[in-house]
């Protein structure tokens, strides 16, 4: 049974009052830093936390549900934590929800996830850290509409990383950019990949088409001579590259009025994140303060279980794809 009154209770007071109450499950990446990021963050108040362990200065609930009535919404930044039966909890109560990871909630849970925080009206935000790199901010002012895209990550062969999947570890970032930036519903996919070294793939390449006529074209490797992750995409007016190695964005836009030299056109400008942009604490504090936008306005997460849902359709897809697509020689 949803706590319809309680909910409508919680949530009118943080709108009038533009201070969320925040209850915090599990320890996992909860070190003193990430609490002290909190603590000085105007736009919430940490009530306390529940399953907490070796952490100070945050008060310890023994049960959930005495936690969840003094909050408006619940953080979850422990793995271990981010299951069915803890997060329907969360969202039954009628409470905003941003976990960092829902690995372990199948993908019926995910769906029952999403279909329980509709009826509650509360948000359900997820842990996508690369849709909040400093680089869309800079891109909002040039109307992206792409056409096509083309993204490369390349990490450099170690033979000690026999764990890592090219399509989970690698490709999962690229595919939520293309899915974010060309922001239309995928019409088809097609995937292909080869094992060179391992048993497993090496090197996937992947296409996605959307029903808006963008193209994305998506190459990931593991046995690479030096690390590569670029993304580059064409519309229009517009030429755009991100390098997420150097952490620079180049844009190339063609104003109408450009009268260079050469075989040059268009204006060129440059823009590079500042020192730390992508480290962890920097990227959590943007995916809170989204969280509070979301929660304040009453407006859907750039990062919500929808769009997730749709992320892991996509890799299982991609990954369907590969039981037919895939050879090796290992």
């Amino acid at each position: 049974m949803f706590l319809a009154y309680d909910k409508l209770q919680l949530i009118s007071y943080s709108k009038q009052n533009k201070i969320v109450r925040i209850g915090i499950i599990g320890t996992g990446n909860l070190s003193p830093k990430v609490l002290q990021n909190f603590n000085a963050n105007n736009n919430v108040e940490i009530i306390g936390g529940y399953d907490i362990y070796g952490v100070r200065d945050i008060e310890v609930f023994n049960s959930l549900s005495d936690l969840l009535v003094l909050v408006d919404a619940i953080v979850v930044l422990d793995i271990l934590s981010s299951t069915f039966d803890v997060l329907s909890q969360v969202v039954k109560y009628g409470k905003h929800v941003y976990v960092e990871n829902v690995s372990l909630c199948s993908k019926s849970d995910i769906r029952k996830l999403d279909m329980y925080a509709y009826e509650a009206g509360t948000i359900f935000q997820v842990g996508l850290k690369q849709r909040f790199y400093d680089f869309y901010q800079d891109l909002e002012k040039y109307n992206i509409t792409p056409r096509i895209l083309e993204s490369s990550r390349y990490v450099k062969f170690n033979k000690k990383s026999t764990q890592l999947s090219v399509i989970d570890d690698l490709m999962l970032h690229d595919i939520d950019v293309a899915l974010k930036l060309c922001q239309g519903e995928v019409k088809s996919i097609y995937s292909t990949a080869v094992g060179v070294y391992h048993k497993d793939p090496d090197v996937v390449n992947t296409r996605i088409e959307f029903y808006n006529g963008c193209v994305a074209n998506l190459s990931a490797s593991k046995i690479a001579n030096k690390e590569v992750h670029q993304t580059k995409f064409f519309q229009n007016n517009t030429y755009c590259s991100i390098d997420f190695v150097r952490q620079s964005l180049n844009v190339q836009n063609n104003t109408g009025d450009y009268e260079g030299d050469g075989d040059d056109w268009g204006v060129k400008t440059t823009y590079s994140q500042s020192q730390d942009s992508d480290d962890y604490i920097a990227l959590l504090q943007k995916e809170i303060n989204s969280f509070y936008q979301s929660i304040t306005n009453s407006i859907e997460s750039i990062s919500g279980i929808s769009q997730y849902l749709q992320l892991q359709s996509v890799t299982d897809k991609i990954k369907e794809q590969l039981e037919r697509n895939f050879t090796t020689n290992a």
